[in-house]
């Protein structure tokens, strides 16, 4: 009895046992199942003979087309088989018995992870294990997208135009390019593969460029020096991408070529600083130059900088005569001479159309102003263009730092003083600047302020000097003198200011002004005395002397035999038929023409058969030399003569004197000017009493 209860709980307590086993395996399946659903890779179970066990929804996703296969016990080789023959596996297809038996080693021979295409145009990474029972775990990814990257980038790679090639971190060499790299840098694309990278860069360059190639860059500001195989040197930007290609890490370098780029820039920059038709440094490098070299003489101990213009003498002629052609051929010549004569620490510059400057470093004044008085002989002598023989020269203003000033701009300013001071005493001569030269260029600087601002303010007025009739005394014309009394500087002289309105490009206002005011006092006077006005040469150049005269006329209206122009033999010189058909337009209106100061310049007397002057008038230099120089009588009585034979009126300027009137009188002069007569006056303050006689 013991013994049967003995048994059967016994008997009870085992099968208890089995079921809490079997409730313990089934939740833990359970949980496996659960688990491997919940992974996103596919994952599969076999047994020691390769047989299913388990696998996860995701696996059963992946083989689609053979899913219906899957159930536990089947063999692996079957389903593939089966799927084989359905066309599942587009890679066995003609080669089906080698592709299985590959497969099915790579099962029982797990080891690295291979790839698997699908005919649903997936691409499935397979990894596998062996487990200690001798079952496999297998587990799949789906890396579709990856191998499509892979191949767009594969074929922008490779077809890329921009040459490129991959970098590898850890070998230093270069893993593969594409073909334009190898086109660029001239090897064989299969030579590019495995080639250490450091044989495109110069031995000193390659530690650089190692750190470059190995870090994230995208400069396109600077280029690198890249070897060639057959040794040329290039310019080539290089940007670089860190990657990991096929599980290495490495770097895609891509390579644009500048060479030429480059070289524009370089040729680019060149003609920025330096002057094309003579290859000498620009105004612009010259600049440049002068701050770099003053700044550095400004250290201990101070050196001398030397700043000399040059500036070519007659150059104006040779184009208006030869052209521009024989002209740039002058100045090339003139660079060549003036290149070979200068110090090698020296520059020498072109800085405008015919000037030149010369920058002398550690050369004392004195050896500068050497260097710039030979700079003068040379030019001097003569030039041989196309087998004309041309003369111009050379004029040279100076300016030396520290001793007439540490600044650049400063300078330059001194240097060309000294140039204009020059040319004014003598052309062919070199002149150092001198502190009186920026004081007179201050004063010139006031003084145009001053005239522009009495122009606008109509400050000046035109005051009137009598012509007299030599035989009656009756004034016969009142020639208007412009006067300026300056507020602080009185009575500015007109050879002081007009020239300076000239240079200012006042004349027309001034000349306008003068003939308007002329015009209309003339219309109080009586109709027997005439106004004269003088023009300057310019008014001819500018081309508006006939309009203007023809308003002023017009708007006060007077007479235009009642007008008299005064023009010098500076206008007859200008080249061109302009000024000879402005004077016979002016003459068909009726209007007088005398010619001033006649004596004192060339006095060509084809100047008085080619043009219909009215009247000469006598130079008063002659008249005060009257009674001292016997030349002077010789050459009054000779212009006398020429206005006798000619029917030209002749008017004696300068008579202060009776006994120059009584002289003149007698020799046949016409008529007079001076202050005998009267000195020049406001309009208001003219007395025509003198005509009542």
């Amino acid at each position: 009895m013991n013994q049967d209860l003995f048994g059967k709980t016994a008997g009870g307590g085992t099968l208890q046992t089995l079921e809490t086993a079997l409730q313990a395996a089934s939740r833990a399946e359970t949980r496996l199942r659960e688990a491997i659903e919940a992974m996103p890779e596919g994952i599969v179970f076999l047994d020691e003979e390769d047989r299913y066990i388990l696998w996860n929804q995701k696996y059963a996703e992946f083989y689609e087309k053979s899913a219906d296969l899957l159930e536990p016990g089947a063999r692996l080789g079957d389903t593939l088989r089966i799927g084989i023959a359905r066309g599942d596996y587009p890679e066995a297809i003609g080669n089906e018995e080698q592709w299985l038996a590959a497969r099915l080693q790579r099962l029982r021979e797990p080891g690295d992870r291979h790839e698997q295409w699908l005919s649903n145009g997936r691409c499935i990474m397979i990894e596998e294990r062996r487990l200690d029972d001798g079952g496999t775990i297998g587990i799949r990814v789906d890396i579709t997208e990856l191998k499509r990257a892979e191949e767009a980038f594969r074929v922008l790679f490779e077809c890329n135009p921009l040459p490129m090639f991959v970098y590898d971190l850890d070998s230093s060499e270069i893993r593969g390019a594409n073909e334009a790299a190898a086109i660029l840098l001239g090897y064989e694309l299969s030579e590019m593969s495995g080639m250490p990278a450091c044989h495109l860069f110069s031995q000193e360059l390659w530690p650089k460029a190692a750190s470059l190639l190995a870090t994230d860059s995208a400069d396109s500001q600077h280029s690198w020096k890249m070897q060639c195989r057959d040794g040329t040197v290039i310019d080539a930007m290089i940007s670089t991408r860190l990657s990991m290609i096929h599980g290495l890490a490495g770097t895609i370098v891509s390579v644009v070529d500048v060479t030429e780029r480059r070289r524009i820039e370089r040729r680019m920059a060149h003609m920025a600083r330096h002057d094309e038709l003579t290859g000498l440094a620009n105004r612009a490098h010259c600049r440049e130059h002068l701050q770099e070299v003053l700044a550095g003489a400004g250290q201990k101990p101070a050196q001398i900088v030397t700043l000399a213009l040059v500036d070519l003498d007659h150059f104006k002629a040779v184009n208006d005569t030869y052209g521009h052609h024989f002209g740039d051929t002058v100045l090339t010549e003139a660079a060549n001479r003036m290149r070979g004569l200068i110090p090698p620490e020296a520059l020498l510059c072109r800085i405008g159309g015919d000037e030149f400057a010369i920058i002398f470093r550690r050369s004392s004044v004195t050896q500068a102003e050497l260097v710039a008085k030979s700079i003068i002989t040379a030019l001097s002598e003569p030039f041989l263009v196309h087998g004309h023989v041309i003369h111009i020269g050379a004029t040279v203003g100076f300016a030396a730092s520290p001793h007439d000033s540490i600044d650049p701009e400063t300078l330059l300013r001194y240097a060309d003083l000294a140039l204009y001071d020059a040319k004014g005493h003598r052309r062919g001569t070199c002149r150092g600047f001198e502190q009186k030269l920026d004081q007179a260029a201050q004063e010139k600087n006031r003084l145009e302020k001053d005239l522009r601002a009495a122009v606008q303010n109509r400050l000046l007025e035109v005051h009137y000097q009598p012509l007299v009739n030599l035989d009656s005394g009756v004034v016969e014309c009142y020639e208007a003198l412009l006067r300026w009394n300056h507020p602080e500087r009185g009575q500015v002289p007109p050879d002081v200011f007009v020239p300076l309105a000239e240079e200012m490009g006042l004349i027309d206002q001034l000349g306008r002004f003068v003939l308007h005011s002329a015009c209309h006092a003339a219309m109080e006077w009586p109709a027997n005395v005439n106004v004269s006005v003088n023009v300057s040469p310019l008014q001819f150049r500018n081309g508006n002397l006939l309009s203007t005269v023809i308003n002023a006329l017009s708007a006060s209206r007077l007479p235009a035999e009642r007008l008299e122009l005064e023009i010098t033999e500076a206008v007859l010189m200008e080249k061109g038929p302009r000024p000879a058909a402005i004077i016979r337009n002016l003459r068909a209106f009726g209007i007088g023409i005398s010619l001033d100061d006649f004596g004192t310049g060339y006095s060509s007397l084809s100047y008085l058969l080619n043009y219909p002057f009215t009247k000469i008038k006598i130079d008063k230099s002659f008249i005060l030399n009257l009674h001292q120089e016997a030349s002077s009588r010789a050459v009054i009585r000779a212009v006398i003569g020429i206005g006798r034979s000619l029917g030209l009126a002749v008017t004696a300027e300068g008579i202060e004197r009776e006994t120059d009137r009584d002289y003149l009188r007698l020799e046949g002069c016409s008529q007079g000017q001076g202050y005998l007569f009267g000195r020049p006056q406001p309009a208001s303050e003219l007395d025509h009493a003198i005509n009542a006689a």
